[in-house]
């Protein structure tokens, strides 16, 4: 009895033991469940936030902006010197080594070899090839390609500019296929050698980092994966707080659970920061091996690739622009690193240690016709908002070609160089702002505007004189009066040129020539060639001033005009851009381009959003533009362009000068059959430069065509049907005879054909030609 009173007793004394170990039990169950919802939870927002992050695309890639390619084949009139610096100005190294890389060019005394690098943007593509150009008398006499000789090759285009936002991230997406394995290896074994190890998280390192924090009582040491690194580049803050470690952790070992190991490596290939150009970030290893060594990213040498993996760190610190000792330094150790971790053999880790660093120029763009890209992106942001410009990696294909442009810039700073050297009294205070120049380049053909040189220097001023100056034409107009009237007068229609007041509102108005001398009874074609005023505005006022407004409408001239007389000296204001334009009508045979400064835009999948393409306007007829560019051909053989000729220019071109009253502005514009090119010189507050259209612009553009001369392919103006060609008596304007001692031969319309003889000299016809 005793014993089961006992048992009894122990068991009533149990009870409240099991009851209370059962509500613990309870107690640790929900407390586990509630932990387990917690990590559940905050897996559930690290996962759903990382995959948001990444879907939305959080970088920041600029939109990038490239001329067009530059073509180059046998016969072209090209010199070594200038193919070398067609190389360097698209960030190709020069080497004096026998096995060339892609990115790098040999120059020899009569040849260059260069390794071509492979250009791959959405929207084109040009393959990697070894070449080796040949030249004979500053010829480009061959091209040899792999296979043998090649009829026509694509150099190509330069980076121009980078559309950026207010972050100002230079960034160049890159896959991980495209990632040398070297690279991948030096990244990897000096920031993160157990990468392909852990899940996320090196709890060896954490461990390790955080006895040296509590030692040193601060953060001290990371011990971040490149995972980590990643999560911290691209969702945390930079702060060194526990807590952001624990973050940074948690959201590691989710992002490592959602993405393998070669995602995540690529985005962070993608993300980390390789330094500062300027105001620019770069970032990325796609950019940083453009910027740092001019070659994408596949073409990287193992020093080059061990270099950008040391960057890592202390980007600026290690930069081989600027501490070449650093960074051979911090190269030596990554690959030192390599080589423990059995990473490189011994004899390549020997010879690459042993390398020395070579960096091309800054290859970031910043400045490479800064006037022409402002143009571009004014154009853009018509089409686009910002934020598309400045976030969504699109690509931009324009017209510009990269040598002429960069003549255009040269031609404009040194050309008005020599002018003040020659004039003195050009050069004024500061403060009153320097003497000015503009330039538009022109393809009549097509409409692409080849360059554009809004003004002498885009960091003094940006201001795109050739978009937004409003400037008087002068006689740089008359061209278009003289085409206004073809259908009543002809190249040899008598005009008079003598002194001659009309009334305008009351009041007396006399036009007079600019050297204030009458010359009496003139053809319609000296009347031009020597630029002569009286009779301009008589032709003008014999064709109607509103005809003459009409034909200045429909050649694209959209200032306000008004039916006076000296509307016919152009005493108005256009913009420069719009005056190339009715030029480039004449050039292209009375077709009226559309001027074309976009090609293309590409978003980085290779959709093409926008695209443009040649558009023609008929305003007159082919015959009647010619016979406007055959007097100016005159004007440059006889009238008052005829210095071009002592200014080297030897091939055939028309072209017009223009001078303002009190010689405020000066014009000149030359074309040929494939390109036009409009100067204008004067100052921005409206000051006389005592210079005429061609003691000032002319010099300009004549320096420029020195300067184009490989890009220049010059042929007789092509005589269109509807002409019919006479010889006539140069001193009568009149179908000419065997007695006339001067005689030429004049396009007409072949709705005009003259029909009367000469009697000055006598009454025997001459043959017709």
């Amino acid at each position: 009895m005793r014993l089961r009173k006992k048992r009894h007793i122990f068991g009533e004394a149990n009870e409240p033991a099991r009851s209370r170990w059962g509500k613990s039990g309870w107690y640790a169950l929900l407390l586990i469940v509630c932990l387990g919802m917690i990590v559940s939870g905050y897996f559930y927002y690290f996962s759903a936030e990382i995959k948001d992050r990444f879907a939305s695309r959080k970088w920041s890639v600029p939109a990038r902006v490239f001329s067009a390619t530059t073509p180059l084949y046998p016969g072209q009139s090209l010199s070594v010197s200038i193919l070398e610096q067609m190389f360097l100005n698209r960030s190709y190294q020069p080497s004096t080594a026998k096995e060339l890389h892609a990115g790098e060019f040999r120059r020899g005394t009569k040849s260059i070899a260069a390794f071509l690098r492979e250009f791959r943007f959405p929207g084109k593509e040009i393959a990697a090839q070894q070449v080796e150009f040949r030249f004979e008398r500053d010829k480009l006499a061959a091209i040899m390609g792999p296979q043998g000789p090649l009829p026509f090759l694509e150099l190509e285009p330069v980076d121009m500019a980078r559309l950026f936002g207010g972050t100002r991230e230079s960034r160049l997406l890159i896959n991980i296929q495209q990632a040398p394995r070297y690279l991948v290896d030096a990244v990897t074994a000096i920031e993160d050698h157990r990468f392909f190890e852990h899940r996320g998280v090196d709890w060896w390192g954490i461990v390790r980092a955080l006895w040296t924090d509590l030692r040193t009582r601060r953060i001290a040491q990371g011990g971040s994966t490149i995972t980590q690194q990643l999560v911290k580049n691209y969702f945390l803050t930079s702060e060194r707080t526990f807590r952001r470690k624990v973050v940074e952790a948690c959201m590691a070992l989710v992002l490592e659970s959602s993405y393998s190991k070669d995602e995540i490596l690529e985005m962070y290939l993608n993300e980390i920061y390789m330094g500062q150009h300027g105001s620019a970030a770069i970032h990325g290893m796609g950019e940083a091996a453009r910027y740092y060594f001019g070659r994408n990213v596949e073409d990287l040498t193992l020093p080059e690739a061990a270099i950008l993996a040391g960057m890592i760190q202390k980007p600026n610190a290690f930069s081989p622009h600027r501490h070449v000792q650093a960074c051979q330094e911090r190269r030596n150790a990554v690959l030192k690193r390599m080589f423990e971790l059995d990473l490189l053999p011994a004899a390549e880790y020997e010879q690459a240690r042993s390398t020395l660093i070579k960096v091309p120029p800054n290859a970031l763009p910043l400045k490479v016709a800064p006037y022409f890209v402002d143009y571009v992106r004014q154009q853009l942001q018509e089409l686009y908002s910002p934020g598309v410009l400045e976030r969504e990696g699109l690509t931009i294909y324009t017209t510009l070609h990269a040598e002429i442009a960069a003549a255009a810039e040269r031609a404009v700073q040194e050309g008005l160089q020599q002018l003040e050297r020659d004039h003195p009294e050009l050069v004024r205070d500061a403060a009153d702002g320097p003497l000015q120049a503009l330039m538009v380049v022109l393809q009549p053909k097509t409409g692409a505007v080849l360059a554009l040189a809004g003004g002498r220097d885009y960091d003094i001023s940006s201001f795109n004189r050739a978009l937004y100056a409003l400037r008087q034409p002068g006689s740089a107009i008359k061209p278009f009066i003289y085409l206004a009237s073809l259908d009543q007068y002809a190249v040899t229609s008598g005009l008079t040129d003598a002194p001659v007041t009309y009334q305008l509102s009351g009041q007396p108005w006399s036009p007079h020539n600019y050297d204030h001398r009458y010359r009496g009874q003139v053809t319609m074609r000296q009347a031009l060639e020597e630029s002569l005023n009286v009779p301009t505005v008589q032709l003008a006022l014999s064709v109607g001033l509103p005809k003459t407004i009409e034909t200045l409408r429909t050649l694209g001239i959209q200032s306000p005009l008004q039916a006076v007389p000296a509307l016919a000296l152009g005493a108005f204001e256009v913009t420069p851009l719009e005056l190339a334009r009715a030029y480039a009508t004449l050039d292209n045979e009375g077709q009226q381009p559309y001027l074309l400064t976009v090609k293309a835009v590409v978003t980085d999948t290779g959709e093409v959003q926008q695209q443009r393409h040649i558009d023609l306007t008929s305003v007159t007829s082919a015959a009647r533009a010619y016979i406007v560019t055959n007097m100016l051909e005159g004007v440059m053989q006889r009238g008052t362009a005829k210095s071009a000729r002592s200014l080297g220019i030897d091939f055939p071109c028309a072209g017009k000068t223009g001078t303002t009253s009190d010689y405020v502005d000066s014009w000149f514009v030359g074309y040929t059959t494939d390109l036009l090119a409009l100067v204008w010189v004067g100052y921005d507050d409206r000051r006389s430069t005592e210079l005429t259209g061609a003691s000032g612009a002319l010099r300009i553009w004549a320096h420029f065509c020195d300067l184009i001369r490989p890009w220049m392919h010059p042929q007789p103006f092509r005589v269109p049907p509807g002409i019919v060609q006479r010889l006539v008596c140069s001193d009568s304007g009149l179908l000419a005879t065997a007695a006339c001692p001067r005689k030429q031969i004049e396009p007409f319309l072949s709705d005009h054909i003259p029909e009367q003889f000469c009697e000055v000299h006598g009454s025997l016809p001459e043959t017709r030609p």
